[in-house]
């Protein structure tokens, strides 16, 4: 990216090292926010309605981690300003959630690669080369690195070295009708706790366990149905029975032992449930799925009984719900961003992004009293709940700054 460019965007190129600004949010989301920052992503202009950023934002303490459809990087942020801090090169965009943690960030980009570097000063320690676009998130667990690519196969790294250790390759059975699913991310691995298993999904519907050690396949399970039976959401472990659905539908409850369906709800999904409150009567917590006909379910965990329905009129995919003290937050794929009540089903709160092609894909990150949140337009927005006491008792004059005229919100314009 040339230094006009970032001159342009309002991003400064990092010369060495930088100073995170002092910013606190520390607190609960437990109110409706307010707009602190927004700035554009880097990359051209939107060209076409069909643009989407899936860079889901990841908060690190004062940082915030997140890619950019238009730039083959993970781009590093601060968190106060949104100002560039510097870039972990790729091969490609970056269009899922890096891994941030023990002094390490790791994530993969739709060249194919993946990459660990330090976090401390943004060193690349190893990368490895795929053959296929990545569009999911890496999984670090117990020594290894699992990714999984657009050409539904799933590869297990070194966690320390990125040495390749072992490779599965899923024979997928052709559509008997209709087109595939273009672009459609192969979901993260899970892996189930309890046991040193992984569970994988792929374009043609299908479930399959593979040894966490080796890769290899201990059985599989058709779950997906319809015109896109694709599993793109990552599945959801619960200990007795695992969520996963396909886009089409449906999402089900699933026995890893028996590979019995205890339950199905026939809706699409897109993204993986989240867990709510644990319900007294089952001990399970409910289920709050965003599903792809715009609308957000709370499902009994045991029975797969709908409790309520909420419906954002938008007719676009939602993300996965952030549980928040203030509501869950859900964005629509063409709408906005939106607090719903967990236990009723209403809604307290919307922001409207207000641009053309606006609409959020990727799911909210979260950290205090802070959320941020990408658009499909290409900006990333910093939302923050207002303190309870005035600033003037807590002598913050950066809450009154980034609060009003002097907020970076109307210095960039895509």
């Amino acid at each position: 990216m040339s230094g006009t460019l970032i001159a342009a965007l309002g991003l400064a190129a990092a010369t060495g090292p930088v100073a995170v600004s002092p910013f606190s949010a520390v607190g609960s989301f437990d109110a409706p926010p307010v707009i602190t920052w927004q700035r554009a992503l880097p990359g051209p202009r939107v060209p076409a309605a069909t643009h989407t950023e899936l860079g889901t934002p990841v908060i690190s303490g004062g940082l915030i981690y997140v890619g950019s459809a238009g730039d083959d990087a993970l781009l590093v942020l601060d968190r106060s300003d949104g100002r560039l801090v510097h870039r972990l090169a790729a091969g490609g965009p970056v269009q899922s959630a890096a891994v941030v943690r023990d002094g390490h960030v790791w994530f993969s980009d739709a060249a194919g690669g993946t990459y660990c570097y330090r976090e401390k000063d943004g060193v690349l320690l190893w990368k490895h080369l795929g053959s296929a676009p990545i569009l999911s998130s890496p999984m670090v667990t117990d020594g290894r690195v699992l990714v999984a690519a657009l050409d539904n196969v799933v590869t297990a790294l070194n966690v320390d070295t990125g040495e390749f250790l072992w490779r599965h390759s899923q024979r997928i059975e052709r559509r008997l009708s209709g087109p595939a699913l273009y672009g459609a991310p192969t979901p993260t691995p899970l892996v189930i706790d309890d046991q040193p298993v992984l569970l994988t999904g792929y374009a043609d519907g299908t479930l399959v366990a593979l040894t966490a050690a080796t890769g290899e396949v201990l059985w599989q399970r058709r779950v997906g149905e319809g015109a896109y039976p694709d599993l793109i959401g990552q599945s959801i472990d619960l200990g007795d029975s695992v969520i996963v659905g396909g886009f089409s539908g449906p999402l089900v409850a699933l026995e890893p032992i028996t590979r019995a369906i205890r339950w199905r709800v026939d809706v699409g999904s897109a993204n993986a449930p989240s867990l709510g409150d644990v319900d007294p009567s089952s001990g399970l917590p409910l289920l709050l799925h965003g599903g792809v006909d715009g609308k957000m379910r709370s499902i009994d965990a045991r029975t797969g009984e709908e409790r309520w329905t909420w419906d954002s009129s938008t007719q676009g995919a939602l993300t996965q719900p952030v549980v928040t003290g203030a509501g869950l937050l859900v964005g629509s794929s063409s709408g906005g961003l939106y607090l719903v009540d967990p236990d009723h089903g209403q809604q307290t709160w919307e922001f409207d992004p207000g641009y053309v092609l606006a609409g959020v894909s990727a799911r909210p990150a979260v950290d205090g009293r802070q959320a941020v949140v990408v658009t499909n337009a290409g900006r990333i927005i910093s939302l923050v709940v207002p303190p309870t006491e005035p600033a003037w008792a807590r002598g913050d004059a950066d809450w009154q700054r980034v609060g009003g005229v002097d907020s970076v919100a109307d210095q960039d314009e895509r």
